[in-house]
């Protein structure tokens, strides 16, 4: 019999025993979990068995790959067993690889089996076995440093952190491997950064850099650091020379965008060359970072180079509506309107229930002079949602277009009885343009100022603010011109 049908048999078995389990009568029931328990026997058997063979199997290939001269010197000097130190996923920290080293853990003695099990448990992702066979393995070798790591590592990919943190803070303390340290403190940071201490999170990945300056991860999760914490100039600092030798590594790749785009909104006089793998869009490049690098290009008015991106993005996701909008979006920005419809139109199709979508047709229509068209896109939308922001936005804007500036305002206004700022900012910019269109510039530029604090988001206002600026500079130097005349 194959391996395969054999596991399949195990399989039916297991199923057939669920299915008969609720019509069964006590008697039958107690054959049935008789039944389970033979072949949790068999699992655990089979977990064993492979666990030697696996053992064995390693063994063999690294002794031919050192006759033959294969292994590379740094490997000969640690045990073939490697600690898979995840971090959390949570906070995108990086992993982190490392093998043990010879004089600080033990290899031999009558505890190496529960080592070998519980590292088996481990990389097959059985952790609650695993923890329990470290657990063991500590408790009766506590100085077996490569195993302590290991159930560090397994309590932490158990949600145990308390203890899982203890135990990283206890080998951060007392290792004597500088590599177990250095890894120890990586994954302290990782469970910091986790509840959002950014700052202590980032201490622990210094220190970490200081025992091991050449473990990457702890480059990219101090530089992870940074940006969450608001620190995009030191994030870029970080990132640049860790791209330089991790040239595509798409998370880094991701990480450094988002610190670029930080640092435009809140300087935009500032100027940086993106890394290699970032100064122009390529297919090569994985998706989320194309979304990433078209984001930042939108931001700082690259529109051709957005419009690459997600020109990439269509003909490797052509299924979703928002690589279309991107590229619809970007393509009228560039070329106008009667290029950008089929584009959009595309995206509405996709995903007919997203107003975003409608609202760009909306919009388009409307800057392209087609007023009644657009009307009707965003009605569709307020027939829906009678409060739809957006849809109300629109309108807003086609009122202005017909010089109905008393309906614009009315509908302007109801946004500022809305509970969130932003949408009550929203309404303040609204009524600053209207006031705008009516020439009367001391009243826009009031309502430009109390929309200011979400000036990042409608990047407009400090233009506006400068036009109201320059045109009450010009009322009153006329004021005064004839003030002085005869």
């Amino acid at each position: 019999m194959k391996i395969e049908d054999w596991f399949h048999t195990l399989r039916n078995k297991a199923q057939t025993i669920e299915e008969k389990w609720q019509g069964a009568s006590e008697q039958e029931r107690l054959q049935l979990a008789e039944q389970l328990f033979q072949l949790r026997q068999v699992s655990d058997t089979v977990v064993d068995l492979w666990l030697q063979f696996e053992e064995k199997l390693s063994n063999a290939i690294r002794n031919i790959k050192e006759m033959e001269g294969q292994l590379p010197a740094e490997e000969k000097k640690t045990d073939q067993s490697k600690v898979n130190a995840e971090s959390p996923k949570v906070v995108e920290t990086k992993k982190t690889t490392v093998g043990k080293k010879k004089d600080h853990s033990p290899e031999t003695g009558p505890y190496e089996p529960i080592f070998r099990r519980g590292e088996g448990f481990y990389h097959l992702r059985m952790f609650q076995d695993a923890k329990k066979c470290f657990a063991e393995l500590v408790k009766k070798s506590p100085d077996w440093e490569s195993g302590r790591l290991y159930y560090a590592y397994s309590l932490l990919l158990c949600e145990e952190k308390e203890l899982a943190f203890r135990e990283f803070r206890l080998l951060a303390r007392t290792a004597g491997s500088p590599t177990i340290v250095a890894i120890s403190f990586n994954a302290i940071g990782c469970i910091l950064a986790e509840e959002e201490q950014w700052l202590e999170a980032a201490q622990a990945f210094k220190t970490s850099l200081e025992i091991k300056p050449e473990q990457e991860e702890a480059k990219y999760n101090l530089a992870l650091c940074y940006l969450r914490d608001g620190d995009a100039q030191e994030a870029l600092d970080e990132l640049e020379p860790y791209l330089e030798k991790n040239e595509h590594d798409w998370e880094a790749q991701m990480l450094w965008l988002r610190a670029a785009k930080l640092l435009h909104t809140m300087d935009q006089t500032v100027e940086w060359s993106p890394p290699k793998g970032l100064q122009l869009p390529t297919r090569d490049l994985d998706s989320d970072t194309l979304q990433e690098m078209a984001s930042l290009y939108e931001t700082v008015g690259n529109y051709h180079r957005a419009q690459i991106c997600y020109h990439f993005l269509t003909e490797r996701s052509p299924k979703d509506g928002w690589t279309w909008h991107g590229l619809a979006w970007n393509t009228w920005l560039i070329a106008g309107t009667k290029r950008a419809l089929t584009l959009v139109k595309k995206a509405i199709s996709l995903a007919p229930e997203n107003d975003d979508f409608l609202f760009s047709y909306g919009w388009m229509l409307l800057f392209d002079g087609r007023v009644e068209e657009a009307i009707k896109a965003f009605r569709i939308m307020l027939e829906k949602n009678r409060d739809n922001r957006l849809g109300q936005s629109g309108m807003i804007s086609a009122y202005e277009k017909l010089g109905d500036t008393q309906e614009a305002k009315r509908l302007a206004k109801k946004f500022l009885e809305d509970a969130e700022p932003y949408v009550r900012s929203l309404g303040y910019f609204h009524l600053g343009r209207i006031a705008v269109v009516e020439e009367n510039w001391r009243l826009a530029e009031q309502y430009f100022q109390r929309a200011l604090p979400f000036a990042e988001q409608l990047w407009e206002i400090p233009i506006y603010l400068q036009l109201c600026a320059s045109k009450l500079g010009q009322l009153e130097l006329e004021m005064q011109t004839e003030l002085v005349q005869p």
